[in-house]
């Protein structure tokens, strides 16, 4: 037994190193890129709207997939990915100043704080 461990551990040991050297010097180069810098808008692929606490699609991420009378925290930017229109407003239960955003929209800077949303256009009075 114990020398038939031995052999397995050779054996292993010989098709690693030969594995190694069979592959092309390139094939063993690996390129990292750095990851400090990110975009904004980072969004799962979902129907929803991403909402962010920051300008430009940074901060806190919030989805939204309904209307919202209370947006914690409150937003500043966002991405409309559904086919919908939606409002966002400045006070919390649909009140204050509005902004209308369309389908596919990314709003970089909201020039307010959002503190409720919901989906369709606007209702101007």
């Amino acid at each position: 037994m114990n020398t038939l461990t031995r052999w397995a551990a050779l054996t292993a040991a010989a098709v690693t190193v030969g594995a190694g050297l069979a592959m092309p010097a390139s094939a063993a180069t690996i390129s990292v890129q750095p990851t400090t810098v990110r975009e904004g808008f980072v969004c799962p692929l979902v129907i929803a709207v991403c909402g962010f606490a920051q300008p430009g699609g940074y901060g806190q991420r919030v989805l939204l997939l309904g209307e919202r009378g209370r947006i914690v925290p409150p937003l500043r930017s966002a991405a409309n990915n559904t086919p919908d229109f939606w409002c966002f407003y400045s006070q919390s239960d649909f009140r204050g100043d509005r902004r209308e955003v369309s389908p596919g929209e990314k709003v970089e800077n909201f020039g307010f704080a959002v503190n409720s949303a919901s989906p369709g256009r606007c209702a101007w009075q």
